[in-house]
């Protein structure tokens, strides 16, 4: 199957389903716009949930314009991805008028690090399947959000070398940049945090359940080593991967407005805010988050 080939089929097969709604390609490595789709509040036909999952299994990322959903239906229209998997704590609240929500405020907490590059719930065995962040309030200009999807970086890469990165295993951890430290100022939460999210081990390389591919499992915010090699040796190739995570060719950049959503597949897409807005500008994003 083709990148292409789900989103032809949604939109000219489905399209009944989906009220006329159209898909468009952001990049070719990545990304899926849908636009005349409006959610009634209720229901997500049979078609639609199927043609979305083949879209955020080879697309990786699908957004959609205001008038979609609103800030209370959003996680309703999620739903149907999977079950809600929450972790939210005091840095990420949940939302006022949406407790299956919680909110991404960057203004108001110093401690996010939500500008550097990963995965929702990364530093969890068991982070989540699926990421849909809405725009409740947007800055004027700026705030961006970049993606990139890993398999595309994984399969850029030289078959020799991918074949070697197949081979390694990773240690991360929610303090391998300093999570835990700088969000539990308390010395015995901070100790209780680690108890609860010790480091573990993962491959490197992991094979995407239901499409196949390989995708890149490492990320800047949590990955603490590759095991088994030296620190010089672990940095380089860590090095690499993250400046190929970064680049144009994999990623695209999302720009926020009031009622904007963004739904993808957080096992292979990774993401971050860009903090190019004005310092008294309001960004404030409600995010679910859903298992498989």
């Amino acid at each position: 199957m083709t990148p292409a080939e789900p989103a032809l089929h949604l939109a000219a097969d489905n399209v009944a389903a989906l009220d006329g709604a159209s898909v468009s390609p952001i990049k070719a490595s990545i990304g899926s716009r849908i636009s005349g789709y409006r959610f009634d509040g209720e229901t997500v036909s049979d078609d639609f949930r199927s043609a979305m999952r083949d879209l955020l299994h080879t697309r990786g990322l699908v957004v959609f314009e205001p008038g979609t959903v609103t800030a209370e239906n959003f996680t309703k229209f999620a739903a149907f991805l999977g079950e809600f998997f929450h972790y939210a704590g005091p840095h990420t609240p949940r939302a006022p008028e949406n407790p299956d929500a919680t909110v991404i405020s960057a203004g108001k907490d110093s401690h996010l690090r939500n500008h550097v590059w990963h995965a929702d719930g990364g530093f969890r065995e068991d982070a989540p399947a699926f990421t849909a962040l809405f725009g409740k309030a947007t800055p004027k200009d700026g705030g961006d959000t970049m993606y990139s999807n890993t398999a595309h970086v994984y399969e850029s890469l030289d078959p020799l070398f991918a074949r070697y990165l197949d081979s390694l295993q990773v240690i991360q951890s929610p303090d391998a940049t300093g999570h835990i430290t700088d969000r539990y100022l308390d010395p015995e939460e901070a100790a209780q945090a680690r108890l609860r999210m010790p480091p573990f081990e993962l491959p490197l390389v992991r094979t995407h359940p239901v499409s196949g591919r390989k995708w890149i499992a490492v990320n800047e915010s949590y990955v603490c080593y590759i095991k088994g090699v030296s620190r010089v040796h672990s940095q380089n190739i860590l090095g690499i991967l993250f400046d190929a995570i970064k680049g144009p060719e994999s990623s695209c950049r999302f720009e926020w407005t009031e009622g904007t959503m963004a739904v993808w597949d957080n096992r292979v897409v990774q993401h971050r805010a860009v903090k190019d807005y004005a310092g008294d500008a309001e960004r404030l994003l409600y995010r679910c988050t859903m298992t498989a």
